[in-house]
């Protein structure tokens, strides 16, 4: 009865590093979660300016709370309501560069930071404007999906 014991203590034991590595394996690991939200930072910043609603609704969760920077609270269907592209593109010329961005990660919750430059010109007039935001990704259905937004006017 004591070798039964000390065979069954032994296979476990054996089996604790096996079974480490495959959940190892099945969770990303951090540096490639930050990898894959900075490149959906990225097509979300470049959806934005060419207002792509069929990007938009992928990245942007059914519950999706946006904070504009007057403090106005808006949900996806109101933000997708109001993606209308540009009739004209050659009127309207923008881009956006994401300067600065900080990836928190909290199991499948991600806070994200970015400091980005949007520029262009419109009506043949030149603009370039920075802002800061503060993004909330919660990874759901082995997706990331943008939960919560705020959006502020940076101060140069």
């Amino acid at each position: 009865m004591k070798h039964i014991g000390l065979i069954v203590l032994l296979t476990v034991v054996s089996a604790c590093p096996v079974l480490a590595q495959t959940a190892r394996k099945a969770m990303p690991s951090g540096r490639s979660a930050e990898r894959q939200l900075i490149e959906l930072e990225r097509q979300l910043s470049d959806a934005l300016v060419r207002q792509d609603a069929k990007v938009l609704d992928r990245l942007w969760s059914n519950d999706l709370v946006f904070t504009f920077p007057n403090g106005k609270v808006s949900n996806k269907a109101q933000r997708l309501a109001g993606q209308k592209p540009a009739a004209q593109p050659t009127q309207s010329e923008s881009k956006t560069t994401n300067d600065e961005v900080r990836v928190h990660l909290y199991g499948n919750t991600a806070v994200v930071t970015v400091l980005s430059t949007w520029s262009g010109q419109a009506n043949n007039e030149a603009y370039s404007s920075q802002f800061q935001a503060t993004h909330v990704w919660v990874k759901q259905g082995g997706r990331w999906q943008l939960v919560a937004a705020h959006v502020s006017p940076a101060k140069k």
